[in-house]
């Protein structure tokens, strides 16, 4: 990835999709699958890039504790 030139801000989507986080976890597990990756850094980049995939995928909704309205 590129550092950007710029430093302002020019409304740009994120490149952050899910459809890349999707891409980026198939290609972890290749490498996992692979020998390229030990267990500990296979599960320690998974558990990011699944994070990031849940945040772009939903949206979560606090509940309101009981007894509050």
């Amino acid at each position: 990835m590129k550092i950007r030139q710029t430093s302002s801000f020019d409304g740009s989507p994120s490149r952050a999709t899910p459809s890349s986080a999707a891409e980026a976890i198939a290609e972890l597990d290749a490498q996992y699958a692979t020998g390229e990756l030990e267990a500990h850094a296979y599960l320690t980049k998974k558990r990011g890039l699944v994070r990031a995939f849940l945040k772009q995928t939903t949206s979560p909704r606090r509940r309101p504790r009981a007894g509050e309205s």
